[in-house]
């Protein structure tokens, strides 16, 4: 497969009236809307060269159907990385990261529409097109890529993106303490929230009143936020223990289900949020106000975007075929759908799968 190739599907495919789907490693396929119909699948997967990577510039371009771990694998020789975790893990592709703007624990230091600094793309008429730029400190024209990003394919299809980079932590450590109770473990977030330490990332895990903190600096620097930690009984872990924990983690949040609902609000609502709704577990990232919860009905979706906004991770065809997943208000909806418009006239990407699957 080619970005030449990919202009025929798109533009000149036997029928103009196609619906069109890509595909990476279908990670992602979980998330979104419903797919209204797919008449020609592209399979983005042999699209996975490093296009140019420049070490000293901290900067890599590489094509939509290289896996996170590919790229990782090639980073570590020169002691950088792109700090991604997404929860489906290092199998995903770059372009299915970016185009359900994927995220994990990993979040003190954004998404992927943090890192991407331009993005090449075959629009619907089959023309191929460019946003951002190649190199950190671009100014010039909009920042289209940002908007490709999240847009589950519904805009253009993501075939090459340019990133930013940084130098890989000299050291990484991991605190887990697990509290007596739920109202302990809220206080021992809240005394990190107040604390001096700066995690990458901070996890409440439930109904275990688990939390999870990742460091990651200049050795000293760890060293001195273990040692600042508020008071609990903490177990460190580093090296090959700390990867396999956060392994461990990833594996428990995809053994959530069926329903599960990320909601949206202040870092300081997620004890209310919690209490409120009484999910069976959730993983909270507790310093930018995310939580995922497994909830017992799709009833209770409706009751939590009545306070706080609310989008469904992954739930069964038929939920998401009842409830949108994003749950977009009406003016939200009108400028996404006109944007939509824009872009894919005809609704042929990936129709229904975001903005068109809301009403």
């Amino acid at each position: 497969m080619t970005e030449s190739r990919l202009e025929r599907p798109c533009g000149q495919g036997p029928s103009k009236n196609s619906a069109i789907t890509p595909l990476g490693a279908g990670t992602q396929t979980f998330f979104g809307n419903p797919l209204r119909r797919a008449d020609c699948v592209v399979n983005l997967g042999s699209l996975s060269r490093i296009t140019e990577y420049v070490p000293a510039d901290l900067t890599i371009h590489v094509e939509a159907g290289i896996t996170l771990e590919e790229l990782e694998h090639t980073l570590l020789q020169n002691n950088q990385f792109l700090p991604l975790d997404p929860w489906s893990g290092p199998a995903a592709t770059l372009g299915g990261i970016a185009a359900a703007n994927a995220q994990g624990p990993f979040r003190a230091v954004g998404t992927i529409r943090d890192w991407i600094i331009g993005m090449k793309v075959v629009e619907i008429d089959g023309r191929i097109s460019k946003a951002g730029g190649r190199v950190v400190k671009n100014v010039t024209g909009y920042d289209l890529h940002k908007l490709y990003t999240g847009s589950l394919g519904t805009l253009a299809i993501i075939v090459e993106i340019s990133l930013k980079l940084r130098a890989k932590f000299v050291r990484t450590a991991t605190a887990i303490a697990r509290f007596e109770d739920f109202e302990s473990a809220a206080a021992g977030i809240a005394a990190i929230r107040h604390s001096a330490v700066q995690p990458v990332s901070c996890e409440w895990i439930g109904p275990e009143n688990e939390v999870w903190l990742r460091f990651g600096e200049d050795p000293r620097a760890v060293d001195w936020q273990l040692r600042n930690l508020p008071a609990a009984e903490w177990k460190i872990c580093e090296g090959p223990d700390e990867i396999s924990a956060w392994e461990l983690l990833r594996h428990r949040y995809n053994a959530f289900g069926p329903v599960v609902v990320r909601a949206i609000g202040l870092p300081t609502a997620m004890r209310e949020i919690i209490q409120e709704y009484r999910p069976g577990a959730w993983i909270a990232h507790a310093l930018n106000g995310i939580l995922l919860m497994q909830i017992a009905s799709a009833e209770d979706i409706g009751r939590i975007r009545q306070k706080y906004r609310a989008i469904i991770e992954k739930a069964p065809l038929e939920v998401r075929r009842e409830i949108p997943t994003f749950g977009l208000s009406g003016a939200e909806y009108d400028v996404m759908k006109r944007m939509k418009d824009a872009f894919d006239p005809e609704g042929r990407l990936n129709p229904g799968r975001h903005v068109d699957g809301e009403r």
